[in-house]
Parts: structure tokens; sequence; C-alpha cells
């Protein structure tokens, strides 16, 4: 396949942002087809490498690259995900429900620290949550004030979770007062990523329609990548995570205008 703009060659940051995504996918990248592919020279591709390598991204390899980010751990079924971390997570919902207010309306994500979060929300708040997560509404439905709303789509029975049109149509209709994004991984220069599209299109239009934009995510999360990008790190309005990681570990993340908790 090849990419066209008016001279038929891509812009630098679309060139950078292929030869990464092509190399989550595939693990490896050959010089020879990124020149074919991107109808750019030998050399091109060769300086594109050497900026991507020297900022820590890639590795090179003769005749081409491998990552030097390692790539996210395949996804366990949630029942398995809530046994993980579990000190962590308890740690990033009691900072997590400081944000939740009467009267508000909030998107909260799936996922297991998700989860946790739900069920340590205060007992006499009065707001309205909506979820794709079945696991999430089953909590929010005990809850003595809180309106849930299951936002229905056919259902990922691995993860348990609402996807596809019925969903998005949902979302597209709501103007909430922030999102809590489920994170498979992060990194502070590729961002958000999950390994599936259909997860990622839908946690995309979460954060097109939230006015505000948190992250949940422990340790094992950062410094990873999966093939499919939900949203630039600094599209994040704050991230939150648990004293498990180090200052230096964080270091990177606080350069890019993200508020950290």
């Amino acid at each position: 396949m090849r990419y066209k703009t008016k001279k038929n060659e891509m812009l630098r940051e679309e060139r950078l942002q292929y030869i990464l995504q092509k190399l989550t996918q595939h693990q490896r990248v050959s010089s020879v087809e990124l020149s074919q592919e991107l109808n750019v020279s030998d050399d091109t591709v060769r300086r594109d490498l050497n900026e991507l390598a020297k900022e820590g991204l890639l590795k090179k390899v003769h005749g081409g690259a491998i990552p030097s980010v390692p790539r996210a751990p395949a996804p366990l079924k949630m029942t398995e995900r809530i046994a993980y971390a579990q000190h962590e997570k308890e740690e990033i919902a009691r900072k997590a429900t400081a944000l939740f207010k009467d009267g508000q309306t909030i998107i909260l994500d799936n996922g297991s620290t998700n989860m946790v979060i739900a069920q340590r929300l205060p007992t006499d708040l009065n707001a309205q949550i909506f979820t794709n997560s079945l696991a999430i509404a089953q909590i929010l439905s005990e809850h003595p004030s809180v309106e849930v709303h299951l936002m229905g789509g056919w259902v990922y029975k691995r993860a348990q979770v609402t996807l596809g049109a019925g969903v998005m149509h949902t979302l597209e209709q709501l103007r909430p007062d922030f999102c809590i994004v489920g994170v498979c991984s992060i990194h502070h220069e590729l961002g958000v990523t999950t390994p599936y599209w259909e997860e990622a299109l839908l946690k995309q239009k979460m954060v097109e329609v939230s006015q505000k934009v948190i992250a949940t995510a422990w340790r094992d999360k950062f410094d990873t990548a999966d093939t499919c990008r939900v949203c630039p790190y600094e599209a994040l309005d704050l991230l939150i995570t648990s004293s498990a990681m180090t200052t230096e570990q964080l270091e990177p993340y606080h350069h890019k205008g993200v508020e950290i908790w």
C-alpha cells in the first residue's frame, strides 16, 4: 500500500507514526519495505529510523528496526484481571473517588481498576454514571443514589464489555463532566493504546465527548504499547496512579502538561 499527499509523500510526522504502528503490529520493520510503502528514499527512511531510535522508541538492526518499547502482555479475562495489583488499584480508587460530585454526569469505562472505583464511591453520591462494563453496571445497580446507564451493544464476553454502534450512538449524545478511561497500555510518547481496534474507537469517542479526560493506570501499564491508538498522552487532563511508581519512572510523564496524582 502506498500513501499519497500532493507530492505522493507522507509528512514526516505521519511517516514516524506509520513506522511505529507497523512496528507494534509486526515487531519488526524492513527499511526496504518502508521505502516502498512510504514512497520515499532509503536516506529518508534511515533518517526517520535514526530519529525514532534517538528518542528511544525503537532499536535499529541490520536492514530495519525492532521495538524498544515492550509490548503489553496479552489481555487476561476480566475474572483473571481482578486479582492483580489489588493494593495499587485500591490506592488509585481512593484518589479517584475525590473527583465524584453530586449532579455530575460521568463515563466510567471498562476495566478492573474502574471496578474498584465503582465499589468505593461514597454511598451518598447523587450522580449519573454511564458505562459499557457489565460488571460496573452490576456494582452500581446496588448503589443507593447513583443513576446507572448501561450503554447497549454487542457483548465482548472475554472482557464483559459492550461494544459497537449502539454504544457509539449513546456516547455521541453525551457531554459528560469527565470520563475515566480504562488503560491497557500507556507511554509518554506513544500515548494510550489498546490491542483491539473496536475498543480503541469506543475509547476515542469517550475522550472526544468528555469535558475532562482522566486515565487510571497501575505500575505494569506504564512504558508499554499496543496495536491500536486511543489518544496521545497529552490528550489526558489527569493521570491517576499508585505510589508503586517511582519519581524516576514518572519523570518523562511530567513534561507533557498532564496532571498526575
